[in-house]
């Protein structure tokens, strides 16, 4: 049995009102391994991932990365969490516009004070292997969609983390290009061990997993 890199006990979300977005959520996401989390639209899966990416704290429950429990109380910790252990990639893909695509890719890395080189070095190497070695002076302007979100997962790659969070990563994308960033993805994940999580509405993307995971009114079903 696969090793569990991040880990969900009975987590509950309530927000103003007694709205509850998840309702004891536990669930296992294996290491070096893809996991989607599919639902329809407000089926919890946002909210889950907000709090799984330390954006968002539980009303009660636990969230362990690596094994270790996770104290939403400790700031200073939730962003060491999300520059060193999880990566994120987005929709919307969250470029910075006016960085290059080599400098967005190494953006995380300024705030762990690595040498220059060592930042050029390793982002070019990961622009090389989303397929852009030939891009890294462009802007994200110049850059098609798909372009754009292969940065994005370069970006998401530079920590090298514990687990990547990919929230609807296919989602501005026509199905070509979305095809072509979920072989991306599957590539990376078996050549290299790296862990993704998916979070997406998208039903059909669970044959193209290792394992998935179902919400539906903010419960795992």
């Amino acid at each position: 049995m696969a090793e569990t890199i991040l880990e969900t006990v009975r987590l509950v979300r309530t927000y103003a009102g007694g709205v509850q977005a998840l309702k004891g959520v536990s669930i296992q996401v294996p290491k070096s391994k893809c996991t989607a989390i599919i639902g329809k639209s407000g089926s919890g899966k946002s909210t889950l991932m907000n709090i799984l990416g330390c954006l968002d704290a539980p009303t009660s429950g636990e969230v362990f990365i690596r094994g270790v429990p996770v104290d939403y109380t400790d700031t200073a910790r939730l962003i060491d969490l999300r520059r060193n252990e999880i990566g994120f990639v987005f929709q919307q893909f969250n470029l910075i516009p006016h960085l290059s695509a080599q400098e967005n890719v190494e953006y995380p890395l300024l705030f762990s004070y690595r040498p220059e080189k060592e930042r050029k070095d390793h982002a070019s190497a990961l622009l090389a292997r989303v397929g852009l070695e030939h891009r890294g002076s462009h802007y994200p302007g110049e850059l098609s969609g798909g372009e754009q979100q292969r940065v994005a997962i370069a970006r998401a790659l530079i920590s090298e983390p514990a687990v990547v969070l990919a929230d609807e990563p296919t989602g501005n994308l026509d199905s070509r290009t979305s095809d072509d960033i979920l072989d991306l993805i599957h590539e990376i994940n078996r050549k290299e061990g790296t862990t993704f999580l998916i979070v997406t509405h998208d039903a059909d993307l669970g044959d193209r997993v290792d394992h998935q995971i179902t919400l539906h009114d903010g419960g795992v079903i």
